[in-house]
């Protein structure tokens, strides 16, 4: 037996110095763990785990603070409530965990379908969540990297996009993503691997409709700058997309013990609290919700264990009700007249309460909020506000109440106390984040000067 023993090590030995020798110095110096290419369908569930995380993490939580959802009262919230944002601290983390996580892996799942040529329907999940990737990464952050990033070593130092192309972008990767998705697939399906949908492709191609219909509206106030009308472009989008709020794109925590939300640790730790603002917005309004959004514990509002907040709350990256409210925005900007703005924003306040309450709320106390609430006038100001303001309630946890607000002016709230200083001269909420201290230290292609929190992006035109 120990003679067999050598032998083999004698040969494996002998059979290893040959194999060396064989190889050129590059395939010598090559790092045998190294991966070199990942199954598209092994990519599949990290990617969307991944950017899930990312919306539901620190970016919404300080986009929270700033449309005033929430309110900063410990750890790394607490500077952010008076407008103090650490660039190497969230920004760095957020920024960088975009481009090193989903969307350079989502870039290679892409690369890696379309390569094969027999399974399109995955490269077209990854253009639909890169594009929601890309879309998340401008409306914080404005011009971006991206026709030059996401080479990993190739290229450390990319460029920055203007935002208009940045949109551009967008929309060709999304129109892209409806030619895979209505592609003949005849190689492997998307199945059990995609989290989000369990390989529904129609359901798929909806969601490339709906997030055209979002990213067309974030335009508004570029329509006269452009040679489409974006409100027309996202009304037509709309027609396309969900059906009913069972379309939804949610990715839903809670398939395993180790598995929560991110959103749960700053509540559950104490780090926010409901800001007075928005709990005075649900009480005035008698709005049914309000204790899915907080509870009261000890005499305090407290924002632990509720329908966003619990440690399997779900992470709702595109849904039917944002649908509707697209709809109702877009029909009151073409014809204020339009009878279907108000059927579009009841059919929005009704899925949102129906998704939230699991059904629980019912079909009277639904209409008797309509009734009273939600009654449109015919006043093109006073209807923009209704429809914004019902569509801040419904959109919370998300960064788009964010981008809703500094494209349209509402709510209309009243800046936090101590706002003002260097990085946010004047005090009034912050219009984007600052660049990452990575970027602004060794990329020499970060926009200069550095950009202030006051700064505005293309599409926030004054």
């Amino acid at each position: 037996m120990k003679k067999i023993t050598y032998n083999i090590i004698v040969f494996l030995a002998v059979s290893a110095l040959l194999f060396i020798k064989a190889c050129d110095l590059q395939e010598v110096n090559e790092n045998p763990n190294a991966v070199t290419e990942v199954p598209a369908n092994v990519l599949l569930p990290f990617n969307e785990e991944s950017l899930a995380r990312l919306m539901i993490g620190t970016t919404q939580v300080m986009s929270g603070i700033f449309v005033q959802y929430y309110e900063g009262v410990e750890n790394h919230p607490l500077p952010v409530q008076t407008y103090r944002i650490d660039e190497a601290l969230y920004t760095e983390w957020n920024f960088q965990d975009y481009y090193n996580g989903p969307m350079i892996n989502l870039k290679q799942m892409i690369d890696i379908a379309e390569q094969d040529g027999n399974i399109p329907h995955y490269a077209g999940i990854g253009k639909t969540l890169l594009a929601l990737a890309l879309g998340n990464v401008t409306s914080l952050w404005g011009d971006v990297p991206y026709s030059e990033a996401l080479q990993g070593s190739l290229n450390l130092y990319p460029t920055y996009d203007d935002q208009k192309s940045i949109y551009d972008n967008i929309q060709l990767l999304l129109d892209e993503a409806i030619i895979d998705f209505e592609s003949e697939n005849s190689g492997m399906e998307p199945g059990t691997d995609d989290l989000l949908y369990s390989g529904n492709i129609e359901k798929w191609k909806q969601t490339a409709y709906a997030l055209k219909a979002r990213y067309f509206l974030h335009l508004t106030k570029r329509t006269g700058d452009l040679d489409y009308n974006p409100v027309q472009e996202a009304l037509s989008a709309v027609g396309n997309a969900y059906q009913s709020s069972s379309d939804d794109l949610v990715y839903q925590y809670g398939y395993s013990a180790a598995e929560q939300s991110p959103f749960y640790s700053y509540t559950r730790l104490g780090y926010i609290k409901p800001n007075t603002n928005f709990t005075m917005l649900l009480f005035g309004k008698n709005d049914p919700r309000d204790t899915l959004f907080y509870s009261i514990k000890y005499g305090e509002a407290n924002l632990e264990d509720r329908f966003y907040t619990s440690p399997e709350s779900p992470v709702h990256m595109m849904t039917y009700y944002e649908q509707k409210f697209i709809e109702a925005e877009a029909r009151l900007r073409i014809n204020e007249s339009d009878p279907e703005i108000q059927n579009a924003l009841n059919e929005a306040v009704y899925a949102n309460m129906k998704k939230m309450s699991k059904g629980m709320i019912h079909d009277t106390i639904i209409n008797d909020y309509l009734n009273n609430q939600v009654v449109l006038t015919g006043n093109f100001d006073d209807d923009l506000e209704t429809i914004m303001v019902q569509k801040y309630i419904a959109m919370y946890a998300t960064i788009e109440s964010w981008t809703d607000y500094r494209r349209t002016g509402y709510p209309e709230l009243t800046p936090n106390e101590g706002g003002d200083h260097n990085q946010n001269p004047g005090g009034n909420i912050p219009r984007r984040l600052p660049y990452c201290q990575t970027e602004r230290l060794y990329n020499p292609n970060t926009p200069s000067p550095i950009p202030n929190l006051q700064d505005r992006f293309w599409w926030d035109a004054e």
